[in-house]
C-alpha cells in the first residue's frame, strides 16, 4: 500500500479535506480523479502535475502550469490521451512524467510483460474490438501491414483489406503476421510493418526508454525531499 504524507507538498498549498467540490462545469470522472490525486503518493502527484505541463499533443492547456485547484478543470479539458496517461499513473501508483500517448503505450506494454499478462496474439473478437477503437491513422497502417508485410514475406501479396474483409484475413494470417498486426495497434502506431526483426528492434527500444524513465525515480524523490516537496 502506497504511503500517504499527512501534510500537503507546497504545490498544493491551497490543501483541504475532502478535495475542492465538484465544479458544475466537469464530470464525475474528474471528481473521481481528483480524488485518486489526494490518495496518491506526492511524487506520483508531482509526474501528474508534470505530465500535464508538459504533455506534447495540442490542447487547450498546452504547456501550462495546473495547480491542485485547478486540476478538476485541466482533467475535464484534457484530451483522452492525455487522461489515460495519469489515469494510468494512478492506477498503477508509477511515478513517469509521459509526454505523449506513446510514453503510457511503452509503459503499460512492460507493466504486462512482467506481470505475465501480455498476449502477443490476440483473439479474433478482442482484436476488432481494439481495431474499432483506434484512430483512423492506425486502423490505416494495421491494413497497411497486411500488404506489406505479404509483400516482404510472401507467398503472395495481400492488398490492404477493407474492414468487412478484416476478420478472415486475421484469421487465415500466420502467426508472424498476427503478432505483427496486434504489435501495430497496442503500440498505436501509424507506419506499417513488414519484418519481425523490426518488431524486435521496436521491443527492445521499448524497453530501453522505461528502463531510463524508471532510473529516473529515485532523482526526483531524493531532489523532491531535499526541496521539502515531500
Amino acid at each position: 500500500m502506497p504511503q500517504v504524507s499527512g501534510r500537503p507538498p507546497p504545490y498544493s498549498r491551497e490543501w483541504v479535506l475532502p478535495p475542492p467540490p465538484l465544479q458544475t462545469d466537469v464530470g464525475h470522472r474528474a471528481w473521481a480523479f481528483q480524488c485518486a490525486f489526494e490518495n496518491a503518493r506526492e511524487i506520483v502527484r508531482w509526474t501528474i502535475l508534470q505530465t500535464f505541463k508538459n504533455w506534447q499533443e495540442k490542447w487547450a492547456l498546452e504547456g501550462q502550469k495546473v495547480s491542485r485547484s485547478g486540476l478538476q478543470q485541466a482533467y475535464n479539458r484534457a484530451p483522452e490521451d492525455l487522461k489515460r496517461a495519469v489515469d494510468w499513473q494512478l492506477r498503477w501508483d508509477a511515478p513517469v512524467v509521459m509526454l505523449s500517448d506513446q510514453s503510457r503505450r511503452w509503459h503499460e506494454h512492460v507493466r504486462r510483460k512482467e506481470a505475465g499478462i501480455h498476449e502477443d496474439i490476440l483473439p479474433l473478437r478482442k482484436f476488432e474490438e481494439e481495431f474499432d477503437t483506434a484512430s483512423p491513422a492506425i486502423q490505416k497502417a494495421v491494413q497497411r501491414t497486411v500488404s506489406a508485410w505479404t509483400n516482404y514475406n510472401g507467398p503472395v501479396r495481400l492488398d490492404p483489406p477493407q474492414r468487412e474483409d478484416l476478420a478472415s484475413v486475421y484469421e487465415a494470417a500466420p502467426p508472424p503476421l498476427k503478432l505483427a498486426l496486434c504489435f501495430v495497434l497496442e503500440m498505436g502506431l501509424t507506419v506499417p510493418f513488414q519484418r519481425m526483426q523490426t518488431i524486435d528492434e521496436r521491443r527492445e527500444s521499448i524497453y530501453t526508454i522505461v528502463a531510463e524513465h524508471r532510473a529516473l525515480v529515485p532523482q526526483w524523490n531524493v531532489r523532491g525531499k531535499a526541496a521539502g516537496l515531500w
